[in-house]
């Protein structure tokens, strides 16, 4: 299911992803109401350049982890930044070949 909101973020729900590469490819599309009826679900969040810029995984109903993502100019991912269910956040620098900067 697909949902468009008013600043042109298009908003779709999954049932899974693949790959550990950020940022990360969901998989399986389910509709709204068929994530609320599920256990584990994710939503994915992407611009309108068709870029993921938001993935959330919910568990039980409640926000699990969310990660955010920004791009350099070329498409390459920039920043990544985690926030976990405690609210403690991870933040992952990339340079413009997408390379992760230590």
């Amino acid at each position: 299911m697909i949902e468009q909101n008013d600043n042109d973020t298009t908003i779709n729900y999954f049932g899974s992803w693949g790959s550990y590469r950020v940022p990360f490819v969901p998989q399986n599309p389910i509709s709204r109401e068929e994530a609320e009826q599920r256990k584990n679900y994710y939503i994915a969040y992407y611009n309108s350049e068709r870029q993921l810029i938001c993935f959330e995984k919910f568990a039980n109903g409640k926000l699990e982890w969310k990660d955010e993502y920004v791009y350099w100019n070329n498409g390459k991912l920039k920043m990544r930044r985690m926030t976990k269910a405690d609210k403690s956040v991870i933040i992952q620098q990339f340079d413009h070949r997408g390379r992760i900067v230590l």
